[in-house]
């Protein structure tokens, strides 16, 4: 709303908040010297990968997004050791897609590969039933529908340096699944090296914080460069704060030399470790228990984003800038997982479609061409909240010609640029490009689920995800059942009053249509390489019954088709 913030232009051209570009120069290439043991590189992920020397070869922790990212990684890694990887560790579902590099096909079992023992449950989760809305969501958040150099670029991604450099590389998924489970407070010795594992909840439920006793070394994924992200816009399971406590007042009760991040610069310096986790901790306790104070005063969300703001010292802590998400995200998320979205005005309880009350507001406005008289004013005065909620209106309301759209995108790429926080810049920029018809959100630039992919999971989690793409009118006239089996996996397909109901196994007698196929066409169907059920051959797929009904089922997975 025209606040003073000083702008500049980054090396790549990005014109972005001052604060926010700076936050980044710690977070570029390099690979950092923890102790004579442990290196950590940052600068080719989001996340960090690390790297632990042990008696006979190196142990890896995390494996970045895609195997370009790993590669890379690995590179870093030589210019210390020649040693072969004698382990895998992963932090945690997030950073395991570029295990490839280190497990050549065919050897999956070759090399230890330690995780949480949930680690597969929440893979499934993300991977699975919301894979083509977070796809899209995560292309959104991290700027892959931005240009790479230029103004709309993105100087930083505030966790890291970058996401995945399009203008370099197609990423490619490589993931190889664990092969030695952990639970909470086990100990195991990896090559030599031992090491101590608890389960402590992060921005996943399969988080592991990682203790070196003998290094004074923990890694972990809960104190991040930047405060602690409760909300992402891109949308998640509900992020708790309060399960994150435990696991910071853990690393305090380690008393470690070295505080090693999933994200961000190693910390080193028993006291330079404590001051930042306690100054973290008590940040994330703050938001969370002002927010129910709040609540427990009768506010609505909004009102909550007014009253909880943090104090000077915590505001300004060394981990705790806003510059991946931002701080009434997070307050609206507490207030929406703790008792739901109803606020405490009933208005609330049945509100006007988006278009009718917009036609009705731009009326009372004196229409639309005053209501977007009234945006460029607004605009001219660098109010550009208040002119974003102007053009929107107006376009609601039916304004839709260019000089509406062009609007309400000089307001919102106006609020990207002086925001700290990478995401929501990228959101801003996004939407304001997608306004000026510069891209279409619809078409993702990159695909996690890939062939490969899909032969990794469980064969139920993508049956599974048949209820969200299987036409509902299947069953309009009544129950129908079709048995599926991928190779030896098999599954019933109960269509009734619209809903797909899935048991992994065969039953309800004789099917109405019974499909065979097998595992690589299915892994091939699932991730969009198949175009037409004819190319595959009556070898890879059979189905027997009723044809149409078994082609229809089986055809939700073509492009275009399900979703």
């Amino acid at each position: 709303m025209g606040h003073p913030v000083e702008v500049v232009t980054s090396a790549r051209g990005a014109v972005a908040n001052a604060a926010y570009v700076a936050h980044g120069h710690a977070l570029s290439r390099k690979l950092h010297k923890v102790t004579d043991r442990v290196y950590c590189q940052l600068g080719s992920c989001l996340g960090n990968s690390t790297m632990v020397l042990g008696e006979q070869g190196m142990i890896v922790v995390d494996t970045g997004d895609c195997v370009q990212q790993s590669a890379e990684q690995l590179e870093d890694f030589r210019t210390v050791t020649d040693r072969p990887v004698s382990a895998l560790i992963y932090t945690h579902s997030h950073y395991a897609l570029g295990s490839r590099t280190y497990v050549p096909a065919g050897q999956d079992d070759a090399l230890p590969i330690y995780a949480h023992k949930d680690l597969m449950q929440v893979m499934s989760r993300a991977l699975g039933d919301l894979a083509p809305f977070l796809t899209r969501r995560v292309a959104m958040q991290f700027g892959m529908f931005l240009p790479a150099d230029g103004p709309d670029s993105m100087p930083n991604q505030g966790l890291g340096e970058t996401f995945f450099p399009l203008d370099r590389y197609q990423p490619q998924p490589g993931f190889v699944r664990p092969n030695r489970w952990l639970d909470d407070g086990q100990s195991e010795r990896i090559d030599g090296v031992p090491f101590q594992f608890w389960h402590h909840a992060g921005d996943t439920d399969d988080t592991l914080l990682t203790w070196m006793p003998d290094d004074g070394v923990v890694i972990n994924n809960i104190a991040w460069p930047v405060m602690f992200n409760i909300y992402t816009l891109r949308g998640e399971m509900f992020r708790n704060p309060a399960r994150l406590l435990p696991g910071l007042d853990k690393i305090l009760e380690l008393q470690p030399r070295h505080l090693v991040g999933v994200h961000g610069v190693p910390i080193s310096g028993e006291d330079e470790v404590r001051r930042a986790v306690t100054e973290y901790r008590d940040c994330i306790q703050f938001t969370y228990d002002q927010t129910v104070r709040g609540i427990n005063r009768g506010m609505s969300p909004d009102e909550l984003v007014r009253f909880v703001q943090l104090p000077k010292a915590l505001a300004e802590g060394r981990l705790t800038g806003q510059y991946y998400g931002e701080l009434p995200y997070y307050v609206r998320q507490i207030y929406t997982g703790l008792v739901g979205w109803f606020g405490s005005d009933t208005v609330e309880l049945h509100r006007l479609p988006e278009q009718e009350s917009a036609q009705r507001w731009c009326a009372l406005a004196g229409g639309t061409g005053a209501v977007l008289a009234q945006a460029r004013q607004a605009l001219a005065n660098k109010e550009y909240q208040w002119a974003a909620e102007l053009a929107t209106q107006a376009l609601r309301a039916g304004a839709c010609d260019a000089e509406a759209r062009q609007t309400k995108a000089d307001a919102l790429r106006a609020m990207g640029q002086v925001t700290t926080a990478s995401n929501t810049r990228s959101w801003y920029l996004t939407q304001a490009r997608e306004l000026e018809g510069l891209v279409d959100t619809r078409q993702p630039p990159i695909r996690f689920v890939t062939a490969a992919t899909v032969r990794q999971m469980p064969v139920a989690t993508y049956v599974n995800a048949m209820r969200f793409r299987v036409d509902p009118a299947l069953s309009a006239e009544g129950s129908r059942c079709v048995h599926l089996s991928i190779d030896a996996a098999d599954f019933t397909l109960n269509l009734r009053n619209g809903v797909v109901a899935v048991t992994p196994c065969l039953s309800g007698g004789k099917p109405d249509a019974h499909v065979c196929i097998g595992l690589a066409q299915w892994a091939a169907l699932v991730a969009g390489d198949v175009a037409d059920l004819a190319t595959l051959a009556s070898a890879e797929l059979a189905i027997s019954g009723d044809r149409k009904l078994g082609e229809a089922v089986l055809g939700a997975w073509l492009p275009g088709t399900g979703i």
